[in-house]
């Protein structure tokens, strides 16, 4: 039997990654499990710190795959929300994930949980066998190694933020499976996943390495950015067994968690934003890692172009691309809408870059969409144009998924401020106007009257502000639906977007306020095969 192998991409280097490293205690087939693709004996790998890291790096592999962060929960679980959605009223195949009618069954959820609990699984066999190994005590080898353990606990972490996000209580396990484990686990509650992510992510910032790493792996301030993210969304409302949308009842702590990491973050004086907001944009589709504003991003390569190791970004939420011309086709599943165009300020050059209302043709011109065509604007962020490199396939691409920026830390560093004081206090307002200024050209550290927020604004006022600011910066990013979600107005915004929409054009293809329930499709349900496996996993509500 023979291991399988991916190449891994890391700031244009390729790496050979072992796929299958892992994979060996995984026979098992009950809940919880990946299919076993190698008999790779673990026990005789770990013995050099090139062996724990080829270890580590096939934690990271599991984020890599069109199962998670290559296209469904980077793309198509974040739609449909106010500003987005998937295109075609059809609510079969991808398009009923996306306009919620998703049933239990679905392949797409199906195929995220398994791939997210394999890389769960990977992550607990390196943080089990890394402390096992006789360098480890070694002062000079125990520094590299603990790296690779902060890793991989970082990544468990994300792993199991990710899951919740989407499921709700889940089963925890943080042992490496062997044959012979019992893995019908009952599902552990959302604070009981937050309360391990946490955990998980603040003991990996103790060994992750200062300062900023020149790949794709993460670093300390990165991990710490990230469990303010995670501290946010915990602090926020979920939907619990009960049928219910609540808050936990250490919401302020959370909060104040969040506070901390994105104040340290700033401190830190290591990111900023990049002056142009486009060139960001550009630098993510030409390949190229921001290292002033990209905190955290996943690495997507496939020399052919095929899958594995690729993305659908840039293909799936893209201005449309007829086939023939020079840039590649592109499906453009992903649609915006004129309403949500109309809301930028004049002046405002997110707009422009972040919406298309154009099309190219076979002829590679760009083809502005009439009057009674804008249901057809399109994301513009990760648009054909920007990709200097001819596509490889005409359905993936290699462009990363970034999954923190700088921007999105100043955000939360505003929203948290504001809600722990009451209402803004002066970090809020900074954090938010530097956010601000870059949208409009202007100096980013120096204050500006014409596009900074008037003093003054009430705890309410300010949240509305930073609610569309996060709109205008983030659109697209994976994180829309969520903020909605967290807030406890996902359903009434879909509602009120899709009677805008109606108002505007009665006949605008827009169903995503008629099809949302509340009490349940704030998660996804349990995929079937899991429940038939492990019969001590309760259904999510209203599945």
């Amino acid at each position: 039997m023979r291991t399988t192998f991916n190449i891994y991409r890391t700031n244009g280097l390729k790496l050979l990654l072992l796929i299958g490293l892992l994979a060996n205690f995984s026979a098992c087939k009950k809940a919880l499990t990946e299919e076993p693709k190698s008999v790779f004996d673990a026990e005789q790998f770990f013995n050099t710190a090139a062996e724990a890291d080829l270890a580590t790096l096939g934690v990271y592999q599991s984020m890599c795959n069109q199962n998670t962060l290559g296209f469904y929960s980077a793309i198509l679980y974040e739609n449909d929300n106010d500003i987005a959605q998937v295109r075609d009223v059809v609510t079969s195949d991808f398009r009923g994930v996306a306009h919620y009618a998703v049933t239990s069954e679905s392949i797409y959820t199906q195929g995220t949980w398994q791939t997210y609990y394999e890389g769960i699984n990977r992550a607990n066999l390196v943080i089990s066998k890394i402390p096992e190994m006789p360098g480890f005590s070694d002062a000079a080898q125990g520094k590299i190694l603990n790296r690779y353990l902060g890793e991989a606990k970082f990544l468990r972490g994300f792993y199991y933020a990710e899951l919740v996000r989407l499921f709700g209580d889940v089963p925890i396990k943080l042992t490496p499976t062997r044959s012979g484990d019992d893995l019908r686990l009952p599902k552990s509650n959302t604070d009981e996943v937050y309360q391990q992510v946490i955990k998980d992510m603040t003991e990996a910032i103790a060994l992750l390495p200062e300062g900023k790493t020149s790949d794709e792996r993460i670093s300390k301030i990165g991990a710490k950015g990230m469990l303010a993210r995670v501290a946010l969304f915990a602090a926020g409302f979920s939907l619990r067994q009960n049928g219910k949308m609540e808050q936990p009842v250490n919401a302020r702590a959370l909060y104040e968690l969040a506070q901390k990491q994105s104040k340290e973050v700033m401190e830190s004086g290591l990111y900023t934003l990049n002056p142009s907001f486009e060139q960001f944009f550009k630098n993510q589709c030409q390949l190229k890692i921001d290292a002033n504003e990209s905190m955290f991003e996943v690495a997507f390569y496939n020399l052919s172009g095929a899958t594995p190791g690729s993305s659908v970004i840039g293909q799936w939420n893209a201005p449309a691309v007829a086939v023939g011309n020079a840039y590649g086709r592109t499906n453009s599943y992903v649609k915006t809408t004129p309403l949500f165009r109309n809301t930028f300020a004049t002046g405002d050059l997110r707009r422009d870059v972040a919406i298309s209302t154009y099309q190219i043709n076979a002829a590679g011109q760009a083809v502005e969409y009439t009057a009674l065509q804008d249901q057809n604007y399109s994301p513009g962020k990760w648009r054909r144009e920007y990709q200097l490199q001819p596509a490889k396939d005409l359905n993936n691409t290699d462009i990363n998924y970034v999954v923190l920026r700088y921007a999105d830390v100043l955000l939360m560093r505003a929203e948290v401020e504001n809600e722990l004081n009451n209402g803004p206090n002066a970090a809020a307002y900074e954090a938010i106007n530097m956010v601000r200024r870059r949208a409009y050209g202007k100096a980013i550290n120096t204050a500006d009257p014409l596009v900074d927020l008037p003093i003054g604004l009430s705890k309410a006022d300010f949240f509305n502000r930073l609610k569309n600011e996060r709109a205008w910066e983030l659109c697209f990013e994976g994180l829309r639906k969520y903020d909605l979600l967290r807030w406890n107005v996902l359903g009434s915004s879909l509602r009120e977007t899709e009677a805008a929409l109606k108002a505007y054009r009665s006949t605008y293809p827009y169903i995503a306020g008629t099809m949302f329930k509340e009490g349940k499709h704030e998660l996804f349900p349990i995929p079937l095969r899991e429940i038939d496996l492990n019969k001590k996993l309760v259904q999510n509500p209203g599945y």
